[in-house]
């Protein structure tokens, strides 16, 4: 035995993890009284863990395992896996829970908060797996749910895959986060049905605001999953009583962050055309009223983000500018009458340099501007309508067109015309464009006259 335990701690000086994991492969064999080895298997449990484990995960694991299972004192066994969380040593926190766990020990309330600062303060790895881990024993441990939700909403980062363990971990304590919403349709999770549509639907909200932030790849990168919960949660809007003003601001940062899904991988033209419609189904779980206030919050709030990541922003732009020109001519609602000139002021602020590109939204305001003269609403605003924004938009579709055509004349080879062509594609509705806004300015001259 005394030279079994001499070659253990001779690997343990060389630091070489082959060394010590053939010196412990001879424990089995060599039988002896683990009970009276304690201090000898604690001395050898302590020394391994101030080793860089993370250079062989697997093997280090095993390793911990097995000192761990020949340690025959529980009570040192314990005090060493509160160390190791303590000291949240890469690769050994998740032995240290799992025997922690198995052993149904936990921590004390002021162990919790040392584990808890250590997390906080340290700049370990903060990864899924970590937080998984540390949540499970903080949670049994009395740990507080915000406190568990920080840990693992920080640890997620800028990943798009997560373990089984983790999204268990994260329904305990999110349970309308959007992976874990998005799981509900399969056997892994039960979410709770213990609170109305309407609380729901605003927790779900909530959920999906922070988790699709602009700098998350998850939106594009999963995007039929976040399809699928942003349609569910779309879906209890309709049956939940007509939405309030306090739920004006909520409903436009659900857009914004929806707005990403539809630039990601496998969305189709047919999943753009449905959620435009909903923008106006959104609308329409306001009262009257607070519509056209939530349709200028929107389009406000969209100029001012810019997210240059959004490739469908003009679409959504021009979605807006004609769910508005619906709900106040279609319905002649005085309403939107009173806020037709903000509303104007806002299409004014929207810029967009490609022209092609943007097509969409200058025949929305076209369109709303000749809606405005036909039911001869606001003379005088019109006018200005006509002088501020469209002259000048007109203007600048011609000098574009200009442009791109000497550009293409320019081309001095089949290739490089090629990839101006494909750059301009949206160039085949310029005349549309132009006899949209030909339509609009009849009918304004004939009204402003």
């Amino acid at each position: 035995m005394s030279r079994l335990f001499s070659r253990i701690s001779n690997a343990l000086d060389s630091k070489i993890i082959e060394n010590l994991h053939l010196a412990i492969s001879d424990l089995d064999s060599d039988g002896f009284d683990a009970e009276k080895c304690v201090p000898a298997f604690a001395a050898f449990l302590r020394e391994f863990i101030t080793w860089d484990l993370t250079k062989s995960p697997e093997r280090s694991q095993n390793i911990l395992i097995c000192f761990m299972n020949y340690l025959k004192n529980p009570q040192i066994l314990k005090e060493i896996c509160v160390e190791i969380l303590k000291t949240q040593k890469a690769v050994a926190v998740k032995v240290a829970v799992e025997r922690m766990i198995e052993e149904n020990w936990t921590l004390s309330h002021e162990e919790c908060r040392e584990v808890w600062k250590k997390i906080k303060d340290s700049k370990i790895d903060k990864n899924s797996e970590n937080a998984t881990e540390n949540s499970k024993i903080l949670r049994v441990s009395g740990t507080p749910n915000r406190f568990l939700r920080t840990l693992l909403l920080d640890s997620m980062g800028n990943s798009t895959k997560f373990g089984a363990d983790f999204l268990n971990e994260l329904a305990v304590v999110a349970p309308f986060h959007p992976l874990i919403t998005a799981e509900t349709s399969g056997t892994s999770f039960l979410t709770p049905h213990v609170f109305s549509d309407e609380y729901r639907f605003r927790l779900e909200i909530e959920e999906f605001i922070q988790f699709l932030h602009p700098s998350s790849p998850y939106q594009k990168e999963q995007a039929r999953v976040m399809l699928h919960v942003f349609q569910g949660i779309c879906e209890r809007m309709m049956r939940i009583e007509a939405l309030r003003s306090e739920d004006i601001e909520p409903m436009v940062d659900f857009w914004l962050a929806a707005i990403r899904i539809f630039d990601g991988f496998g969305i189709g033209m047919t999943d753009i055309q449905e959620a435009a419609k909903m923008i106006e189904k959104t609308s329409g779980r306001f009262e009257i009223q607070r519509r056209p206030l939530f349709l200028k919050r929107f389009l406000r709030k969209i100029c001012e983000v810019k997210d240059s990541n959004c490739g469908m922003e003009p679409q959504i732009v021009a979605t807006i500018i004609t769910t508005f020109q619906r709900g106040a001519f279609s319905l002649r609602s005085s309403e939107f009458y009173e806020e037709l000139g903000e509303f104007w002021t806002l299409c004014l602020k929207v810029k967009y340099d490609d022209v092609y590109y943007s097509t969409v939204f200058y025949s929305a305001v076209f369109a709303l501007a000749q809606a405005q003269a036909v039911f001869k609403v606001k003379r005088e605003l019109c006018r200005a309508v006509y002088r501020e924004i469209l002259q000048p938009m007109h203007r600048q579709i011609v000098d574009f067109k200009k442009l791109k055509e000497v550009e293409m004349n320019k081309a001095k080879s089949d290739e490089e015309l090629m990839v101006l062509e494909e750059k301009n594609l949206g160039a085949s509705y310029f005349s549309i464009l132009t006899c949209t806004y030909k339509n609009a300015e009849e009918r304004i001259l004939e009204f402003i006259n």
